[in-house]
């Protein structure tokens, strides 16, 4: 699938800037997909405009690769509670960017940042993941409503506590 164009991007980066018309209709997915994009332009203008040290750039670098962690787990419990019949192909993409991530941290973490390739990963998969795998999906990943426990659905005596009369 094509990424979307249409979608505006920062002057200075090619991350794009969060609207409306890149929601999942799910507000904490949507919540983390903010963070992650601001955090993404953040890393992006710390390599490209700012004398930055490499500790910078590895500690926004870690919020970034925890954050994805975090998010990847989420909406892949979501995909698969809902019946997402593309999960195994949004799972593969995440999976696909793990490793390069976590290398990248670890070179981070060991004073060591190749400026080129991580402005090259944080931009493409910051600015084509949305696009790609997230909203052709967004209908899988609403949030389902609670399940109301059966005390409440069935009324007060239905839940086996003794009953005063």
């Amino acid at each position: 699938m094509a990424p979307d164009k249409t979608h505006r991007k920062t002057p200075d980066t090619p991350i794009p800037v969060w609207e409306p018309s890149l929601s999942v209709r799910n507000a904490k997915l949507d919540e983390q997909h903010i963070t992650l994009l601001a955090l993404g332009t953040y890393l992006i203008i710390l390599i490209e405009t700012h004398p930055s040290s490499n500790e910078q750039i590895r500690v926004v670098l870690k919020d970034i690769v925890s954050l994805s962690r975090e998010h990847d787990a989420i909406e892949e419990d979501v995909l698969e509670e809902n019946g997402c019949p593309s999960l195994a192909e949004h799972k593969m993409a995440h999976e696909t960017a793990r490793p390069e991530l976590n290398d990248l941290l670890h070179d981070a973490s060991h004073n060591f940042v190749d400026k080129a390739v991580l402005t090259r990963v944080i931009t493409e998969w910051r600015s084509n993941h949305i696009s790609e795998y997230d909203l052709p999906v967004k209908e899988y990943m609403k949030m389902k409503p609670p399940v109301a426990s059966p005390s409440a659905v069935d009324g007060p005596g239905t839940d086996n506590t003794p009953q005063h009369s």
